[in-house]
């Protein structure tokens, strides 16, 4: 065969090939079935699974039973003014609620400075989506706001404990200078402009007076009323030298209503409902040590908080007293929210600068609340600047 001939065949493969590939990629970009079917195996494939054994513990690119996990979108390290990490579960598909989270409570162009720094950071948790259209419209959120990590694991609901234990090893990874991490979900309202507060008045500044009426919050369980009052032991010991802290609306007697094989016990060991947790480094570590090494149970929260700190020791400290919720079983949300309210909330002993967590607010409760506490912050602020200067000018006088 003359050798034009078969330079003529080759270079007629070659098109064909890179013809047919440009084909594929058209077709999947543009049929809903085609491009859905490729995230999807995209998905499974990130999602293979190798049995754990006694022992072994993989730190790089594992997460738990994932060996061949990565981050598919990721953000740099925390700088080392960051002394709190606020790592949000959210799905791929509630757009609505981050935007909601940028607009109030992680609004970091309101949300005023003080002593030159906010020290904490606010970034959202998430894993793959069903398609690749998802996919992208992701990235496209995360390169507007560059505040989401993704994990290669499939984003479902029997998938929360990837994402719990990913927040964990997000935090250990990239913020271990942090004294604490706050999870919450994205149906929270967190009050940052008190945690600003409690983080400057004690971690930052350490202010906090010891006296003998202070006492960290008991263990024992508390009925869960929804309501914020003062008759609780301060917040601000446990933030003060934060070390095994486990802090959550403590749940307790629970009874196991699945398949007894998930769980052999009638009831599970007491836990921390997801919605919101308090976590101190040390008890993030040794969590994530046993998570690594044990195989997960797929309630993350009675996996990680319950069965796991059960194991090992640690004791889940009630922040009933700190949290509130918002349902028509609770009006008491609408007093705190209201200037107006307060009769009403000196009648139920309530104290609205207190609370740090209000569950399931409607959005314009979460904009009411976001004002309200803004306002409170920025009147500390001032008066912390002031008092300094006081103290200043009774120096030089």
């Amino acid at each position: 065969m003359p050798v034009s001939n078969t330079a003529s065949i080759f270079t007629g493969i070659l098109v064909g090939l890179v013809a047919g590939y440009a084909l594929w990629e058209c077709a999947s970009s543009f049929i809903p079935a085609l491009r859905n079917r490729k995230i999807k195996t995209q998905g499974t494939i990130k999602m293979s699974l190798q049995p754990l054994v006694d022992g072994e513990y993989h730190e790089s690119g594992q997460l738990i039973d994932l060996y061949n996990f990565s981050y598919i979108m990721n953000q740099p390290s925390c700088t080392a003014n960051i002394h709190a990490l606020v790592l949000i579960h959210t799905a791929p598909g509630n757009q609505d609620r981050r935007k909601l989270i940028r607009q109030t409570w992680a609004n970091f162009v309101e949300l005023p400075l003080h002593k030159n720094s906010i020290p904490f950071r606010v970034i959202f948790l998430l894993g793959l989506p069903e398609t690749e259209a998802n996919q992208s419209e992701l990235e496209r959120e995360n390169f507007e706001y560059d505040d989401m990590v993704q994990g290669s694991f499939v984003d479902t609901y029997n998938n929360l404990t990837y994402k719990h234990v990913m927040a964990m090893k997000w935090f250990l990874t990239y913020c271990s200078d942090s004294k604490i991490l706050i999870k919450v979900d994205d149906d929270i309202f967190l009050n940052t402009p008190q945690l600003m507060i409690y983080l400057h008045n004690t971690m930052l500044h350490d202010q906090l007076p010891q006296t003998g009426k202070e006492q960290t919050p008991p263990v024992e369980s508390q009925p869960d009323r929804g309501v914020a009052n003062n008759s609780e032991p301060s917040l601000k010991l446990l933030l003060r030298k934060p070390r095994d802290v486990l802090f959550c609306n403590r749940k307790v007697n629970v009874t196991v209503r699945r398949n007894p094989s998930d769980y052999p016990h009638a009831i599970y060991p007491p836990y921390c409902p997801g919605f919101a947790i308090v976590y101190s480094f040390d008890v993030v570590k040794r969590l994530y040590a046993a998570a690594q090494k044990t195989k997960a149970f797929w309630i993350d929260d009675i996996h990680i908080t319950g069965i796991l700190a059960k194991k090992l020791g640690i004791s889940i400290r009630p922040a009933q007293a700190f949290t509130t919720i918002c349902n028509s079983h609770q009006p008491i949300c609408n007093s705190l929210l209201e200037e107006s309210g307060r009769a009403r909330r000196e009648r139920a002993n309530l104290d609205p600068k207190e609370y740090l967590f209000t569950l399931q607010p409607k959005s314009f409760q979460m904009h009411t609340m976001w004002q309200m506490q803004l306002k409170r912050l920025k009147k500390y602020i001032l008066k912390n600047i002031q008092d300094s200067g006081a103290h200043i000018d009774a120096v030089e006088g």
